[in-house]
């Protein structure tokens, strides 16, 4: 029986249970009572008869087997009969009952009133402190309607009413817990768009402007070749910037599946700086690879590409002319570590929580300064979406080390 399960039921049937039990000891002792003063009225019924017939004059033998009768007799019931009692008389109606009936009913109607009594007190106090949970209930669920998760309904007790509680408590967090996420969603919506209209609010300002000189300068070949490069670095911007919030929107919304197989790290590491190898040369910097060849990782081959290289540009980015890039990896015991460090003048205090939010860029770049403040996040959206980590540790003019690890 589930509904035994309900420790205000229970208590309500243990109630019943206790006033049925007390009615019935109370009944059998108003049987008792009741009993004792039928056999009373009867005896003094019975001395009143025998003084009657002795004073009579029958005698004391004659009245003795009289009383010691036990048939009855056609000639008995007629003069009975004669004086008004017969079988349809009732008996507690006859002078000798009239006591008795008197005692006898205050008897029957205190235990009556004992028995509905209890009964009616305690199934009111029951519905009562019911209505009081289920108005409760209804205040807590009103607020629930209306976004306010605050409170709770009353749980912690067993039955089945306190189960489903439970269960809308339960959809309760849920529910809450969309609501943030909504409300972070939102956030991170216009705090996206502000940043994206910024992000392209100078590049494309830029372009207007190339256009309109180049516009004004048709005459001037030179002129013109100039500002058309620039245009093409202002395009070229706005395409990065655009593949990038392509590429984490799809890590975001859980639309990339990895494509998981087993990669020696030397050649991920090569994939990785292989477009780099140029623009460090050109800006007197060098990138070094270390790591044993035999080493694998499994992971999806361009997506890491991707991550790795990111970090390689961050550390160009950083690292001032004559600067060193090295990428490290090894094998521990569970996992796989793959190192990007370098010995630039490491990340500002102020900086070094704030890396891998998307669009910021930290003072300070070197070299390359068109990034857009993308590659970290994006690089360790990837990582992360790899079931991996990326980490940074840096001191100040000591250079930073940016490390991933994957699942070995």
């Amino acid at each position: 029986m589930e509904f035994m399960k309900d420790r205000e039921i229970r208590r309500f049937c243990y109630y019943l249970t206790a006033v049925l039990a007390a009615a019935s000891v109370m009944g059998f002792v108003v049987w008792g009572v009741c009993g004792r003063l039928i056999e009373g009225a009867i005896l003094a019924h019975d001395r009143a008869v025998a003084y009657a017939l002795l004073e009579q004059g029958v005698s004391r033998e004659v009245t003795a087997r009289a009383f010691a009768q036990k048939n009855r007799t056609t000639a008995g019931e007629d003069l009975l009969g004669q004086i008004g009692i017969s079988e349809e008389t009732d008996i507690l109606l006859l002078p000798d009952f009239v006591p008795v009936q008197k005692k006898a009913l205050p008897l029957l109607a205190g235990l009556f009133l004992f028995l509905w009594g209890g009964i009616l007190l305690g199934t009111g106090m029951f519905f009562s402190g019911r209505e009081r949970i289920y108005k409760k209930a209804v205040s807590v669920v009103e607020r629930f309607m209306e976004g306010d998760f605050g409170e709770h309904l009353p749980r912690a007790k067993e039955g089945s009413l306190y189960e489903l509680f439970g269960k809308i408590d339960s959809l309760a967090k849920m529910l809450s817990a969309q609501k943030e996420e909504v409300c972070a969603s939102k956030n991170f919506l216009k705090d996206t768009i502000s940043d994206i209209s910024h992000q392209l609010k100078t590049p494309l300002s830029a372009l207007v402007m190339y256009n309109d000189i180049i516009a004004g300068e048709a005459q001037d070949a030179e002129a013109v070749i100039g500002f058309s490069q620039k245009t093409s670095a202002a395009l070229r911007r706005i395409e990065r910037l655009v593949q990038s919030l392509l590429k984490i929107t799809r890590l975001d919304a859980g639309a990339v599946a990895f494509e998981k197989q087993d990669w020696l790290l030397a050649d991920v590491a090569s994939k990785a700086v292989e477009e780099l190898w140029v623009r460090a040369k050109a800006e007197g910097k060098r990138i070094t690879l270390a790591g044993a060849e035999e080493v694998k990782i499994n992971c999806d081959l361009s997506w890491t590409v991707e991550a790795l290289s990111n970090l390689v540009k961050n550390a160009l980015d950083y690292t001032p002319e004559g600067g060193e890039i090295e990428v490290a990896w090894e094998r521990m015991a569970e996992m796989v570590r793959i190192s990007v460090s370098d010995n630039g003048k490491g990340i500002a205090e102020e900086d070094y929580y704030h890396i891998f939010k998307r669009f910021y860029r930290s003072k300070g770049v070197q070299g390359d300064s068109q990034g857009i403040g993308l590659g970290l996040s994006l690089a360790k959206s990837i990582v992360e979406g790899q079931k991996g980590t990326l980490s940074v540790e840096s001191g100040a003019d000591a250079g930073s080390v940016f490390t991933m690890t994957f699942p070995g």
